[in-house]
C-alpha cells in the first residue's frame, strides 16, 4: 500500500510526442517496368539492392515485410509500373529521391522518384487547371538611396562575434548614433561581401546566400547553393557566380553542382557547370569580361570563353593555346593576355600573347627566353599591360626586367624596363600614366616611381626612389595621387603615406599587427585592421586621412572584417571631372564653410549639453532644499530643540561593557 501511495504521489509529465504521419521516410518509384507474378521478385531484388547502398530499409523482424510494396493489378495479373519503398529515416529518403530520379534501369525505363508526400500531392491535383493568384507586388524601394546622404558620406560593414554593423564614415566629432545605420545579430554564418556597385550585401549561410539592400536592408535575393564558398558578381551585377567544394570529412556527391550562375534580379539558373576535377578541390574560377558579355576559364592547353547572351561555349569552341598556364582579361576592353610557359628545356620559348574576344584575332605576342617566372599587371583603365619576368642566367643568378605594352597607342608597342634587384611587389596608380614597384632584399628595400609619359611622348622614365624603406605591400587611393607603401605581417604594421603628385612623404605611423588595408571609394580615407581570422591580438580597426591623419579608432574583441561599400561608376565624361578639379577650390571653400558650421554646432551642442545638466542639477537641488523645509517641525520635535545647527548639539558617547562567557584553561 505504501509503495502504492508513492506511486500516486509521484508527478508524472504526461505523454505529448505526436505520432510522425508524413510518411516522408517513403519514395514512390515510377516507371518500372511492368512484369508478370513470376518476375516480380526479380524486378523487388533488383530495387532493393539499388536503394539498400543509398540508406537502410525498413524491414520486419521477421522477414515478411522488405520494406519494399509493389502493387499488383489483378485484372491484368501483371505489376502496375510503380513500388514504394520505405527508409528507416527520412534523410535517406531524399538522398534516395536526389540520387534515383532519373536513373535509367534501361533505355525504355527511367526513373521518376518522388517522396509519398508529394506523390499524394500530384495525385490530389484536381483535372480542370485553375490559375494561382499573380503574387502580389512588393515595392523594394530605392536600392541607391545612401548615394543620396546629403553629407556625400560612404558607408561601411563590420563583422566582430556573432554581430554585423553597417555604419557611416563622419568626422571624427561625430556621435555613436549619428554613424550608425543597420546592426544586426547572426547575420551570415561567415562573413559579408559587396556586389561591384554596392547595390546588396551578401550573407552566407550553409544552404545558400541571400541579397539585401534598400534602405532598411530587407531581403533582395535567396540562391539556394550548399556551402557556398566563393561569390563572384558580373562588373554590372546582372550575374552571380556561386562556387563550392566538398568537404573531404563528408560523402561526396559524385553529380553535385560545383559552380552555379544566376540571374541577380529574377534569381533564375542560367548555367551550372560539375566539377569534373578533384571534388574537394575548388574548380578552376571563371573570370568576367570587363562588360559582363564575357566569362572564362583555363582549360587543358585551352581557354574556354563563354557568353552571357547564350551561356554556351562561344563559337562552340575554345580558344586554343597549349600549354597555356594563365590568362586575364583587360579592365577595359574585351581583350585577354595570356601566358604559355616555354617548353623542351627553354628551346621553346615561353610566350605572352593579347587576344582579341569574339574575333579571337592575335593582337601582339612577345617571345621570352629563360624565364624562370611571369607576372602579368593590368592598368586599371587598360591603357597598359606590365609583364613581370625573372630570368634565370645561370645556376646562381637571376635578372629582373618589365614588358610594357602599350595597348592604346598603333601595333601595341612593347618598352622594357630592366631592373638591377628582386621586384618584392608591383601596382599601378588606378588613374594616371604611373607605377609604383618595390624592389631589394627585404625587410629594407627601395620604393621607386615612374611614369610611363614624359613631356607628353611615350617613355618611361623614373620619377623618385625611396630608399630603405620597410615595405612589402602597396595601396594606391583609388583616386591616384595618394598611396599608402606599408610593412604588413613580419614588418609589423608600418604605414608610409605618400603624396605621388609632389612626391613628398605625408606622414608615417604604425598599426601594431594590422594584417588588412581597405581605401575608400573616393580615395580619402583608407582602413587598417586586425582581423581575428589572422590574428588573435590587437583586433579593431583605425579609419585614417589620406595624409595620415586618425579619424576614428575601434577596439573590438573577434573582429573579423571591414568592407567599405563600392560606389557605382561615375556618370559624368572625362572633360567633366577635369573641369570639377579645376573649380575645386571654389568647391572645397564651400564645404569648409560647412565643416566650420558643424562643428561650431557641435561645440553649442556640447553647451547646452552641460547647461542642461547644470539646470538639472539646480531644479533638484530646489527640490531638496523644499523638502527639507517641509521636514524642519518633524525633525526639530525628534531631535527635541528648536534649532537645525549641528554645532548647538552636545555629543555624547557611552561605553557599556557586558561579560558573554568565561572559560578556563589548565597550563601544563
Amino acid at each position: 500500500r505504501d509503495a502504492m501511495v508513492a506511486y500516486e504521489d509521484e508527478e508524472i509529465e504526461p505523454f505529448t510526442k505526436e505520432l510522425d504521419l508524413s510518411m516522408d521516410n517513403v519514395v514512390v518509384v515510377d516507371n518500372l517496368p511492368v512484369v508478370p507474378p513470376e518476375k516480380v521478385e526479380k524486378l523487388i531484388g533488383i530495387l532493393i539492392k539499388l536503394y539498400s547502398k543509398i540508406g537502410q530499409i525498413a524491414e520486419s523482424e521477421d522477414g515478411s515485410y522488405k520494406g519494399l510494396s509493389m502493387p499488383m493489378d489483378d485484372v491484368k495479373n501483371e505489376s502496375k509500373g510503380f513500388a514504394f519503398v520505405e527508409f528507416v529515416d527520412k534523410k535517406s529518403a531524399a538522398m534516395a529521391v536526389e540520387q534515383t530520379d532519373g536513373h535509367k534501369l534501361d533505355k525504355n525505363h527511367v526513373f521518376s522518384v518522388v517522396r509519398f508526400s508529394e506523390f499524394s500531392r500530384i495525385v490530389e491535383v484536381q483535372d480542370k487547371y485553375e490559375a494561382p493568384p499573380p503574387p502580389q507586388y512588393k515595392e523594394r524601394g530605392n536600392l541607391r538611396e545612401w548615394l543620396a546622404d546629403p553629407k556625400a558620406r560612404d558607408q561601411y560593414v563590420t563583422r566582430f562575434s556573432d554581430e554585423s554593423e553597417i555604419l557611416w564614415n563622419d568626422t571624427p566629432e561625430s556621435k555613436d548614433v549619428d554613424r550608425h545605420v543597420f546592426n544586426r545579430k547572426k547575420w551570415t554564418d561567415t562573413g559579408h561581401q559587396w556586389s561591384p556597385h554596392g547595390t546588396y550585401v551578401v550573407t552566407f549561410h550553409r544552404p545558400g546566400l541571400r541579397l539585401w539592400g534598400g534602405e532598411d536592408f530587407e531581403a533582395a535575393g535567396r540562391f539556394m547553393h550548399t556551402n557556398v564558398r566563393l561569390v563572384d558578381f558580373s562588373p554590372c551585377e546582372t550575374f552571380l557566380v556561386t562556387s563550392t567544394w566538398a568537404d573531404p570529412r563528408e560523402k561526396v556527391d559524385e553529380n553535385a553542382k560545383a559552380v552555379i550562375i544566376w540571374d541577380v534580379r529574377t534569381g533564375e539558373e542560367k548555367r551550372a557547370f560539375k566539377n569534373e576535377g578533384a571534388k574537394d578541390k575548388a574548380m578552376e574560377p571563371f573570370v568576367w569580361s570587363h562588360d559582363g558579355k564575357y566569362f572564362a576559364k583555363l582549360a587543358d592547353d585551352a581557354i574556354q570563353v563563354y557568353s552571357t547572351a547564350d551561356f554556351k561555349l562561344l563559337d562552340k569552341k575554345s580558344i586554343k593555346l597549349p600549354g597555356v598556364k594563365e590568362f586575364k582579361w583587360s579592365p577595359a576592353q574585351n581583350v585577354i593576355a595570356a601566358y604559355i610557359p616555354g617548353q623542351d628545356a627553354g628551346q621553346t620559348p615561353a610566350r605572352v600573347v593579347l587576344v582579341d574576344i569574339p574575333s579571337r584575332k592575335e593582337l601582339r605576342q612577345k617571345n621570352l627566353f629563360s624565364v624562370a617566372e611571369i607576372a602579368m599587371f593590368w592598368h586599371p583603365d587598360g591603357t597598359y599591360l606590365a609583364v613581370k619576368v625573372d630570368r634565370q642566367k645561370s645556376k646562381n643568378t637571376k635578372s629582373y626586367s618589365f614588358e610594357l605594352f602599350r595597348l592604346k597607342e598603333r601595333d601595341v608597342p612593347i618598352e622594357v624596363l630592366e631592373i638591377n634587384s628582386p621586384v618584392v611587389t608591383f601596382a599601378w596608380e588606378p588613374k594616371g600614366h604611373r607605377f609604383c614597384l618595390v624592389h631589394g632584399e627585404p625587410p629594407r628595400v627601395d620604393c621607386s616611381f615612374y611614369t610611363m609619359m614624359q613631356e607628353n611622348k611615350s617613355q618611361v622614365k623614373l620619377i623618385k626612389t625611396l630608399e630603405k624603406k620597410p615595405v612589402n605591400e602597396i595601396h594606391w587611393s583609388p583616386a591616384g595621387h595618394h598611396v599608402v607603401l606599408a610593412g604588413m605581417k613580419t614588418l609589423n604594421g608600418q604605414l608610409l603615406f605618400f603624396n605621388a603628385d609632389d612626391m613628398e612623404v605625408l606622414g608615417e605611423d604604425e598599426h601594431f599587427m594590422c594584417t588588412d588595408i581597405e581605401w575608400d571609394p573616393t580615395g580619402r580615407y583608407v582602413c587598417t585592421y586586425v582581423s581575428a581570422f589572422r590574428q588573435a591580438m590587437e583586433n579593431g580597426y583605425i579609419i585614417w586621412n589620406f595624409a595620415g591623419k586618425v579619424q576614428l579608432r575601434v577596439t573590438k574583441d573577434k573582429f573579423f572584417q571591414f568592407l567599405w561599400r563600392p560606389r557605382p561608376p561615375s556618370l559624368l565624361s572625362a572633360d567633366k571631372e577635369k573641369d570639377i578639379r579645376k573649380k575645386l577650390p571654389e568647391y572645397s571653400a564651400r564645404y569648409l564653410e560647412e565643416d566650420r558650421q558643424a562643428r561650431e554646432f557641435a561645440e553649442k551642442a556640447h553647451l547646452r549639453e552641460q547647461q542642461a545638466k547644470r539646470d538639472e542639477y539646480d531644479k533638484g537641488e530646489s527640490q531638496r532644499k523644499k523638502l527639507y523645509l517641509e521636514w524642519q517641525k518633524e525633525r526639530r520635535e525628534l531631535r527635541g530643540c528648536v534649532t537645525d545647527d549641528e554645532d548647538e548639539y552636545e555629543s555624547v558617547e557611552e561605553t557599556f561593557e557586558e561579560l558573554l562567557s568565561t572559560k578556563e584553561d589548565k597550563m601544563l
